[in-house]
């Protein structure tokens, strides 16, 4: 049994702020003794340079992981060091995540859940985001209960058509909340038939959704406003190969991989970004709907749904700002894992 981890993360040059990193815990047997985790970062001679690192301790089935925070310190060689150990004491650490429960938005029960770039609104049945909203209050988003395109056509990942399953507003899901920390909130969705499973991890620059089990071909969208609302002259998107769109195109083809988009607002310089880890050769799309929300899709053409992966991973969020040197570094700051090793 081990109950101290030394180990070093090789950052890669990466310097997002509030970025998070995973390690499991070699070794770990719950200690009702010593039950909460601390982190601490170390110089690379040993000695202690931050004794609260922000952390959190999961536990499932048996397994444990670290969650702590890198934050924006640069080190001349893209490596960092920390020692993680259990503790009896709980470690005041800042929380960067708030968990509302059971939450009425837009006529359904939801989870709330602040972070330091948006305000996601996920329903519980429905297993869909039905508000995304930056700190302007600009719903990336605007679910609402009536209509079509003006209203209960949108959101993020509506990922099973025609049960409207992992959509806002459906009512063939449940959901629960799986672990809650200051760095890391994960969401557990089910269909009620068992047919369709994922999950949703929630962390202070993203969320990422691991589809676990499917029933047929489904297709990932983001039916939504950019900025609040849909500008199709002076809203845009941009693919990984630096190409950009006004959003009165439409189009359909195979994302240049890496397989990522982010979609611009006209009133406010940020970026909503979707990234699907795997890539591959299956057409994605995009076209306004009726002046008033996005229709895009990975793995879709019309109604055409391609994609039978499981498990899958699509990770979201919003960028402070629509440049794409910066996006694209925070897209591959959050999609690529770090390198971590522990160390004697």
């Amino acid at each position: 049994m081990s109950d101290c981890w030394d180990i070093r993360v090789d950052c890669g040059g990466k310097s997002i702020n509030n970025l998070v990193a995973e390690y499991a815990l070699d070794d770990f047997t719950p200690d009702t003794q010593r039950p909460y985790l601390q982190a601490m970062e170390l110089n690379a001679t040993g000695e202690i340079v931050d004794p609260n690192v922000t952390c959190q301790l999961d536990q499932n089935d048996g397994s444990a992981k670290a969650v702590f925070l890198l934050g924006s310190r640069r080190t001349e060689f893209g490596a960092r060091y920390f020692r993680l150990r259990l503790t009896d004491r709980e470690p005041a650490c800042k929380p960067l995540l708030a968990l509302g429960e059971g939450v009425v938005y837009q006529e359904q029960e939801s989870y709330e859940i602040a972070t330091p770039t948006a305000t996601y609104f996920y329903h519980v049945q429905g297993a869909g985001f039905a508000g995304l909203f930056d700190r302007d209050g600009n719903d990336w988003l605007s679910y609402r209960p009536y209509g079509g395109s003006d209203g209960r056509y949108r959101g993020i990942p509506n990922l099973a058509h025609p049960e409207n399953h992992f959509h806002p507003g459906g009512d063939g899901c449940h959901s629960c909340v799986v672990n809650a920390g200051p760095l890391k909130i994960v969401i557990a969705s089910e269909s009620i038939d068992g047919k369709w499973a994922c999950h949703w991890e929630m962390y202070p620059t993203h969320a990422r959704l691991t589809v676990l089990k499917v029933d047929h071909p489904y297709w990932f969208l983001y039916e939504g406003t950019p900025g609040g609302a849909l500008d199709e002259t002076g809203d845009y998107c941009v693919t990984s190969d630096g190409a950009r769109r006004a959003l009165s195109q439409r189009w359909e083809a195979v994302l240049p991989k890496p397989e990522w988009i982010y979609f611009g607002a006209s009133n406010v310089d940020r970026a909503l970004f979707l990234a699907h880890h795997e890539s591959d050769q299956h057409i994605d799309s995009y076209w306004p709907m009726e002046g008033n929300m996005t229709v895009f899709g990975f793995g879709r053409d019309g109604l055409k749904k391609f994609m039978t992966r499981t498990p899958a991973r699509f990770t979201i969020g919003l960028a402070e700002t629509g440049d794409f040197r910066a996006v694209q570094n925070l897209i591959a700051a959050v999609t690529q894992p770090l390198s971590i090793e522990q160390i004697d």
